[in-house]
């Protein structure tokens, strides 16, 4: 009970660290926003000081909600209404300007739970933790049918702790104590889904996304390595040029 209302207050905390990100990144000229909201289910590799992978710890649940901001590599349809040097340069490659069209780079902040538990030697444990990421993309989009899409990402994020408990025999360690869960962690991954255009300037989306930690720390003579698999609704908000 008592981890679970510390969670509960810890993902308030979250979700207004979200909402003051994006009221500062209003900042930026705004071309798409997408709203994301999703679940995590999250591996814990653990490795101990032999070399072997530690089993017994099994996969656990936990929450993502995200902002991220969305700006197409080259926009042809703009930019052939200008007279600049790239206009002039699509305009004599319009293949290449198509499939550069195609993609946009993303600027996005997370909040993530990355959550485990397990057993060993009869003796029960798991792992609460609450995570903040900025995260770069680059995505692609290619239309299917109508107002239908698949979407490709390659993806990097930069987590730092906020907030992390291991529950063992009955007490509670505070995981920002843990230098394999505290500090910058850095992840790298994929994401695959559909997005489905509901009206002008509002679209829906699914899919699923799969990271990994890129380089675990070793501490004395240990590692461990993260690998959520995640489920991602997003709601795509793109508001008119004036």
């Amino acid at each position: 009970m008592y981890t679970h209302l510390f969670a509960t207050a810890v993902g308030r905390k979250g979700c207004i660290l979200l909402f003051l990100a994006f009221l500062c990144m209003q900042n930026l000229r705004a071309q798409t926003w997408a709203f994301q909201t999703g679940s995590n289910l999250t591996t814990f590799d653990f490795t101990n000081s032999t070399g072997q992978v530690v089993s017994g710890i099994k996969a656990g649940s936990g929450n993502l909600y995200g902002i991220q901001f969305q700006q197409k590599l080259v926009d042809t349809s703009a930019l052939l209404l200008t007279s600049s040097p790239w206009a002039i340069y699509f305009n004599q490659h319009p293949t290449l300007g198509k499939l550069l069209a195609k993609f946009q780079w993303a600027l996005g902040i997370q909040y993530n739970q990355y959550n485990a538990v397990g057993d060993a030697v009869n003796v029960a444990f798991s792992y609460q933790t609450d995570y903040l990421g900025f995260r770069p993309s680059l995505q692609f989009n290619q239309p299917i049918y109508k107002n239908l899409s698949l979407q490709a990402a390659g993806i990097l994020q930069v987590n730092q702790l906020l907030h992390g408990n291991q529950w063992v025999n009955n007490r509670f360690l505070d995981l920002k104590q843990d230098p394999q869960f505290n500090g910058i962690q850095t992840m790298a991954g994929f994401q695959l889904g559909v997005q489905q255009m509901i009206s002008e300037g509002l679209s829906l989306s699914l899919s699923y996304q799969q990271m990994s930690t890129m380089q675990a720390d070793e501490v004395q003579g240990t590692h461990l390595i993260l690998r959520p698999k995640s489920f991602v609704f997003g709601i795509i908000f793109q508001p008119k040029n004036k």
